[in-house]
Parts: C-alpha cells; sequence; structure tokens
C-alpha cells in the first residue's frame, strides 16, 4: 500500500488523491447510467480499469517525484550554481586585481628600463670620453717619443758624420804633409828638436 508523508505538502497530496478517487467514481457513475442506454458491460469494465491505471500512473509519478526531491536537486543546483557564480565573480576581482598589478610592475618595468638605458647610454658617453682623452694622450706621448728618437738619431748621425769628415781630413792631412815634407827638412827638424831638448837640459 502506497503512504504518503505527513509533513509539508500534504494538503496538496490529498486534493490529488481525492480528485483521482472522484474521478473514478464519476466514471463509474457514468458507465452504469449508460447500461440502459443499450451498452454493453464489458465497456464500463474496461472504462474502470483505464480509469484506475491513468491514477496508478500519477501516484507513482507523484510518489516518485516526492522520493527524488526534485525540489531539493534544484534547490541544491540553485545553490550550487549560485556559489559557483560567486566563486567565479571573486576569481575574476581576483584576476583583475593581478592583471592591474602586472600592469603596474609592467609599467614600473618600462621606467626602470628607461632608466637602466639612459644610464648605460651616460655612461658610454663618458667611456667614449675616456677613450677618446687616453687616446689622444697616447698619441701625444708617441710623438713626442718619436720626435726625441728622431733627435737622437739626427744628432748620432751628426756624430758620425763629423767623426767621418775629422777622419778623411785627418788622413788627407797626412797625405798631404807626407808628400810636401822632404828628407832635408826632416833631417833638419830632427836637428832642431835634439837642440831644444839640449838647451832644456
Amino acid at each position: 500500500m502506497i503512504g504518503f508523508d505527513t509533513g509539508k505538502g500534504k494538503s496538496p497530496f490529498i486534493t490529488l488523491f481525492t480528485l483521482i478517487v472522484s474521478t473514478a467514481f464519476c466514471g463509474l457513475a457514468f458507465a452504469s447510467g449508460g447500461e440502459g442506454g443499450g451498452h454493453g458491460g464489458g465497456s464500463v469494465t474496461d472504462l474502470l480499469y483505464r480509469i484506475l491505471n491513468f491514477g496508478l500512473m500519477v501516484v507513482v509519478l507523484v510518489v516518485v517525484i516526492r522520493k527524488t526531491t526534485i525540489k531539493d536537486f534544484f534547490s541544491n543546483r540553485k545553490e550550487e550554481i549560485r556559489k559557483k557564480l560567486e566563486e567565479l565573480k571573486r576569481d575574476k576581482e581576483i584576476a583583475e586585481n593581478r592583471c592591474g598589478e602586472l600592469e603596474k610592475k609592467l609599467e614600473e618595468f618600462e621606467l626602470q628600463k628607461k632608466e637602466i638605458i639612459e644610464q648605460f647610454r651616460a655612461d658610454g658617453a663618458l667611456e667614449k670620453e675616456k677613450i677618446i682623452a687616453e687616446a689622444k694622450e697616447r698619441a701625444a706621448q708617441i710623438l713626442i717619443q718619436s720626435d726625441l728618437t728622431i733627435e737622437r738619431e739626427i744628432q748620432a748621425a751628426r756624430n758620425r758624420l763629423r767623426q767621418e769628415v775629422v777622419d778623411v781630413a785627418a788622413t788627407r792631412a797626412e797625405q798631404i804633409i807626407a808628400r810636401q815634407i822632404q828628407e832635408s827638412d826632416q833631417d833638419h827638424l830632427v836637428t832642431e828638436f835634439i837642440e831644444r831638448v839640449e838647451k832644456l837640459h
């Protein structure tokens, strides 16, 4: 025997059951009244079976729906959807906040990148000026050293030339003197030298 819950929703089930029973009795009365009109007894029985089958089907559907708590299912589903929407809303807010933070960090990074690039450019310009100054100083030192080396080489060449001139002149003078002095002059010079030495003693 099918029983109904005695809690919430009792009145609708009683009303439905009463409606089904009333429909069944009305059908029986209609069938009984129709026997005098020439209808056979088989039609009444068939109608009764149809009404009972329909009533049982309705009762079974109501009980099954009641047992499956479809209202609770939809209510729970609605609550789950609401919670899911709240979670998605929170996730969206978190994502938007995170996106804002990342955009701020990106802007700060861009500023830092520009500052670093400017600093590198400034350092590069200073280093370039330093290298150019060192190169100029080194070039000046090389020029000075080259001038000194050239001056020393010129002086050494002059000294060698003078020495060569002196040597050539001395050799040439010896040759000239040797040709001009004769033997008698040599004897006279020797005699004069001896006399001078004797005077000294």
